[in-house]
C-alpha cells in the first residue's frame, strides 16, 4: 500500500501496528507546523492510535476549546489536535474540526475503528469492508495491494458514466467491493463486523447569513471567500500554485491570495491552459483573461501551458498503468498543468472548481425565474437589462433565455424532440439494449440524466444537488497527488458553502448583470474588464476540436478494433461513437464546448480503461 501512494510520501511514510489493527500514512509537509508531525501517533494512557492527512483552519479556536495554551498551538500538529478532539468528543469529534482532513482512529479499549472526512471530501478517502476485513486508502489503486480486495470492475458504473446519470448515489466507485466514504460522514466499524456511517454534517445555510440586505452579503462574500483563501495560504513552506483558467472563481483567488502573500517574499505560482502568443484565430481561450489578472496582481507568477506536442492519447498506456482508474478527455492538460507548478516546488495548488455552485452561481435560468415567480416590474427590468449587456435580440432571448424554462412545449427544437420521444441517452455511445436494462434494474434513473429536461428555475435546489453529488463521490485531488501536490477547493470551504445557501437567489442576476454579486463584493480586486465581460467560460482546451479532429484516423482504427470485443460492443455503441467524431470538421469548433465531440472521445476514454483493466485482470 505504501509503494502504491509513494507521491503523495513526499516527506516519509509510516505504519505501526497494534494487534488486529495496522495503520499507515503518507506524510506531505505543507506548513510549518507540520514539521512536527509524528504518525501513527499513539496515546498509551487511552489505549487509542491515529493517523490523519489534514490541514485544519481555525486552530486557535480549536485549541481554546481543547484546553490546549496558546504558546503551545504553533508547535502541535494537526494530528495532535485530532486526537485531543477525539479525546474530549469522541465520534462527533469530525463535527469540531474545519479545513481538510482524512484520519483513521483506532479505539482500542473499545475494539473499534472510527474513520472520518472532511465535510465536502476534499481529502480523498475509498475503503473496502467485508467479512473479517476493513481496508482504507485514499485510491483503490492502494487497496488492491490488499490480497483479498477484489479488483473488479462494474458494469452499471460504467453505464452510468456513459448515459451521464446525475442522481445521487452516495459512495459508489468504479469498482466491486470498494465505496468512498462521502464528505461529511464517519464510518465506525468494530472488531465484530458492525459497522456504521454517520453523517455528522449537512449542507444548509448557516442561520447566522439569513435574513440580511445586499450590503450585508456582499461584505460577507469578500470576507468568508477570503478567509477561505488565506487560511489555505498562511504559514507555508513552499509557494502556493493555482489553476487559473481566468474565470470568475479562480481570479478570485488569486486576487484574495495577494494580501495573505504580501511580506513574505513569494509569488503565487499559476497554471493556465491557453492558446500559443502568436495565435490569431477565431478560437476563443483565456489569455486574454489571465494576462489581465497578472497586469493588475503583481503577486502572480504566471506559467502559460499551451500542449504543444500532447494531446489527449499521449502516455495514455502509461498513465492507465500508473493511475488504474479512468483518464478524461482533460487529464493530459491537467497533468501538464500539475507538472508546470510542481516543476517550481509548489506542493499546495487550488482551483476555483465550486464557485459556480456555491457563491457564483451563473444564473442561466434568472430571467425565466423572475418572469415565474414576479414580481413582473423586476423581469421587465432585467429583461431591458440583459439585452443591453448581451447584445442578443429579444428574439433570441426569448427562445434562449425564457420559453425553454418557462414554455418548452412553444421552442420547435424541443416539441419536435417531444414528438420523437427520444430518450435523453440517446446522445451518448451507450448500447441501447444496455441502457435500457440499466432502467429497468433501477441502475439508472432516466429523469436524472444529464441531458433529461429538469426545472432550472429551481435554483437553489440545483446548487444543493450539485453540492451533495460533489461530497459524495470519490474526490478530486488524486491527479495532482500524481504530481506531489496537495489540492485544495477555497469555493469547497464550509463556510464557503454555508453562506452560498443562504444568499438570496435574487442576487444570482442583477442589473442584467449574472456573478453581480461577485463583481460587487471583488470590484477592487478583479481587473477592471471582469465588471463587464459576458457570462461565457473559456475552455481549459479551447482548441478541443482541432486536436480531436487530428486524431480522428487513429480514433477510427482504434474503434474499429474494440468493435471486435463482445464485452465493449455489448455496452458501448461505436456506430454512434463513429457518427459523434464526424458530426465536427477540424474549423467548426466552439472553442472547447463541442458536444458531440467531447462525447465521442468520453467514450473512447472510457472503451479504453475498460479494454486495458481487464485485460490486466485476466
Amino acid at each position: 500500500m505504501r509503494a502504491a501512494l509513494a507521491n503523495r510520501a513526499l516527506d516519509g511514510a509510516f505504519a505501526e501496528t497494534a494487534g488486529p489493527v495496522g495503520l499507515g500514512v503518507c506524510l506531505s509537509h505543507l506548513r510549518h507546523v507540520d514539521l512536527g508531525e509524528v504518525q501513527p501517533l499513539y496515546d498509551r494512557a487511552s489505549g487509542i492510535m491515529l493517523v490523519a492527512d489534514s490541514r485544519l483552519d481555525d486552530r486557535a479556536a480549536l485549541g481554546d476549546a481543547l484546553d490546549i495554551p496558546t504558546a503551545d498551538l504553533p508547535t502541535t500538529p494537526d494530528s495532535a489536535l485530532i486526537l485531543r478532539a477525539y479525546l474530549k468528543w469522541g465520534d462527533e469529534c469530525p463535527a469540531h474540526l474545519l479545513g481538510d482532513f482524512v484520519f483513521a482512529v483506532w479505539d482500542g479499549p473499545r475494539r473499534r475503528l472510527l474513520l472520518a472526512r472532511d465535510h465536502m471530501g476534499q481529502r480523498d478517502l475509498c475503503y473496502h469492508l467485508s467479512d473479517g476485513l476493513l481496508a482504507f486508502a485514499p485510491i483503490a489503486k492502494a487497496l488492491w495491494a490488499v490480497p483479498d480486495v477484489p479488483r473488479t470492475l462494474s458494469d452499471d458504473m460504467i453505464g452510468r458514466h456513459l448515459m451521464q446519470a446525475m442522481d445521487l448515489r452516495p459512495g459508489q466507485a468504479m469498482f466491486d467491493g470498494i465505496l468512498n466514504l462521502p464528505g461529511g460522514h464517519s464510518l465506525s466499524v468494530g472488531l465484530d463486523g458492525t459497522a456504521s456511517l454517520h453523517a455528522y454534517w449537512t449542507p444548509q445555510a448557516d442561520p447566522d447569513h439569513l435574513g440580511h440586505d445586499e450590503a450585508y452579503y456582499v461584505a460577507a462574500y469578500r470576507r468568508v471567500l477570503g478567509e477561505a483563501v488565506a487560511c489555505r495560504l498562511r504559514g507555508l513552506n513552499a509557494p502556493p500554485g493555482l489553476q487559473l483558467s481566468g474565470g470568475y472563481d479562480s481570479a478570485a483567488i488569486a486576487g484574495l491570495a495577494g494580501p495573505v502573500l504580501a511580506g513574505t517574499g513569494r509569488k503565487l505560482v499559476c497554471a493556465s491552459s491557453v492558446m500559443p502568443g502568436e495565435y490569431q484565430g477565431t478560437i476563443r481561450h483565456a489569455r486574454r483573461w489571465v494576462e489581465m489578472c497578472a497586469r493588475d496582481m503583481p503577486w502572480i507568477d504566471l506559467r502559460c501551458v499551451t500542449r504543444d506536442g500532447i494531446d489527449a492519447l499521449t502516455d495514455l498506456d502509461c498513465r492507465l498503468a500508473e493511475r488504474q482508474t479512468p483518464q478524461s478527455s482533460y487529464s493530459f492538460v491537467h497533468d501538464a498543468m500539475h507538472g508546470a507548478l510542481a516543476g517550481v516546488g509548489t506542493r499546495l495548488v487550488m482551483d476555483g472548481h465550486g464557485g459556480d455552485y456555491t457563491l457564483n452561481p451563473r444564473g442561466h435560468a434568472a430571467l425565466a425565474r423572475f418572469l415565474k415567480t414576479g414580481p413582473l416590474k423586476r423581469f421587465a427590468h432585467e429583461l431591458r437589462a440583459h439585452l443591453r449587456r448581451s447584445g442578443r435580440s429579444l428574439r433570441t432571448t426569448v427562445m434562449l433565455d425564457l420559453l425553454p424554462h418557462v414554455a418548452p412545449w412553444l421552442v420547435p427544437s424541443l416539441w419536435r424532440k417531444r414528438l420523437r420521444a427520444a430518450p435523453s441517452w440517446q446522445g451518448q455511445p451507450v448500447q441501447p439494449g444496455f441502457a435500457e436494462r440499466l432502467i429497468a434494474e433501477g441502475v439508472v434513473d432516466p429523469a436524472r440524466l444529464r441531458q433529461a429536461p429538469r426545472d432550472q428555475t429551481a435554483m437553489r435546489a440545483r446548487l444543493s444537488e450539485t453540492i451533495d453529488q460533489v461530497r459524495s463521490g470519490g474526490g478530486a485531488g488524486a491527479a495532482a497527488a500524481y504530481h506531489g501536490l496537495t489540492l485544495t477547493r477555497p469555493f469547497h470551504d464550509k463556510r464557503v458553502v454555508e453562506l452560498a445557501l443562504a444568499i438570496p437567489e435574487d442576487l444570482y442576476l442583477k442589473n442584467g448583470r449574472s456573478r453581480y454579486l461577485a463583481c460587487r463584493a471583488l470590484a477592487e480586486v478583479y481587473p477592471r474588464e471582469f465588471q463587464d465581460r459576458w457570462r461565457r467560460n473559456d475552455d481549459e482546451i479551447p482548441d478541443f476540436q482541432r486536436m480531436v479532429s487530428s486524431l480522428a484516423p487513429q480514433l477510427h482504427a482504434e474503434f474499429d478494433r474494440m468493435e471486435r470485443s463482445e464485452s465493449l460492443s455489448r455496452m458501448i455503441d461505436f456506430p454512434r461513437l463513429r457518427t459523434l467524431l464526424d458530426a465536427r470538421g477540424p474549423d467548426d469548433h466552439n472553442s472547447g464546448w463541442e458536444r458531440e465531440t467531447q462525447a465521442a472521445l468520453g467514450g473512447y476514454m472510457m472503451a479504453r480503461f475498460v479494454e486495458w483493466f481487464r485485460r490486466e485482470n485476466r
